[in-house]
């Protein structure tokens, strides 16, 4: 009886290895598909806005000027809102991805396989992360655009649309969670997952604004393949 219950545990086992290793292929093969399929052109745009992309490896953020003509992000994403409320920085960095991730994740270090396994499946809310940084502070791992007004505009808006507001119409800010001096956390809308990643909100974003993006990735390296 004993045996048969370990043959029977075996099984299972090695059904849920063989189920796993069959998922994360399909997973990969789609992921590369999505990838190698390449949508729209970019051509920089004279005297147009400057932007960035920056990314640690795995996230990556948009890095926009904190005031133009088009918007003024310091009005939406209140300084006052972190620790310093440093008016000399005039860059602030954009990203999206899992609430519980950003909060408890601060070193990869820190992760832990519950706060992945929540992430990866849908199980927690999504939020939105900045930073105000000065032009300097941009430093590896960089892609600089110069896009139109109207691509800009349409960048901005994609990016309002994830924004979560209080009742009162005060944006829901998640009060001293931040990492530093001059970031910030947020509620958010959406849900974070194996299929919508911090890197395939960047290139939604992308799409959004007619810039060259990706059919879909859930990684950062398929954005910047395309700058």
């Amino acid at each position: 009886m004993i045996i048969n219950y370990l043959k029977i545990s075996l099984k299972v086992i090695l059904g849920c290895i063989e189920f796993f290793i069959a998922f994360i292929s399909t997973y990969l093969t789609i992921a590369l598909w999505g990838m190698a399929i390449h949508i729209g052109t970019y051509i920089p745009t004279k005297n147009g806005v400057e932007i960035f992309m920056k990314s640690d490896g795995v996230h990556t953020d948009f890095v926009l000027p904190v005031k133009t003509s088009t918007k003024d992000w310091s009005k939406t994403f209140l300084r006052s809102y972190t620790k310093s409320n440093d008016s000399t920085k005039q860059h602030i960095s954009i990203g999206w991805g899992d609430q519980g991730f950003f909060l408890n994740t601060p070193q990869w270090s820190d992760l832990t396989f519950e706060t992945a396994f929540n992430a990866a499946f849908y199980r927690g809310k999504s939020a939105i992360h900045t930073n105000y940084i000065l032009e300097k502070d941009i430093l590896d791992n960089k892609k600089r655009l110069v896009i139109s007004k109207r691509q800009y505009q349409l960048l901005c808006t994609y990016i309002e649309k994830s924004i979560v507001y209080n009742s009162n119409h005060s944006i829901a800010v998640i009060p001293n969670r931040g990492y530093w001096d001059n970031d910030c956390f947020y509620q958010s809308k959406g849900s974070y997952g194996l299929f919508s990643t911090c890197n395939s909100w960047i290139n939604s974003g992308l799409l959004a604004a007619n810039l060259q993006a990706c059919l879909w990735t859930p990684f950062n390296s398929g954005i910047f393949a395309n700058y």
